[in-house]
């Protein structure tokens, strides 16, 4: 995969995510799969299904950049302190301070 590819990931992540990231989101990591995007999510306590909903249209807002391409988002809970690491995809564009 070409860095120009992933800088695109990230500027579109960034812009994407702008107003859209509430209090109990601990980190969100994205990446590629194959030509397809990738999504993580992951959440301090029970998601909110308006936190869900605002992920997927992150989702939508992102696809928007990549013609052709699925976008996958993915929210999934793990109560800090509990580790999340082992679950990051391949770059991290949010991380809360914990």
């Amino acid at each position: 995969m070409s860095n120009t590819l992933r800088i695109r990931l990230l500027l579109a992540m960034q812009a994407a995510l702008l107003g859209s990231v509430s209090s109990n989101i601990r980190v969100i990591s994205c990446g590629f799969d194959g030509d397809d995007v990738r999504i993580k999510v992951i959440f301090d306590g029970a998601i909110p299904e308006l936190d869900r909903g605002i992920m997927d249209e992150v989702g939508t807002e992102l696809a928007s950049h990549f013609d052709g391409a699925s976008v996958e988002v993915e929210c999934a809970r793990i109560d800090a302190p509990q580790d999340f690491r082992d679950c990051l995809l391949d770059w991290c564009v949010y991380l809360r301070r914990e």
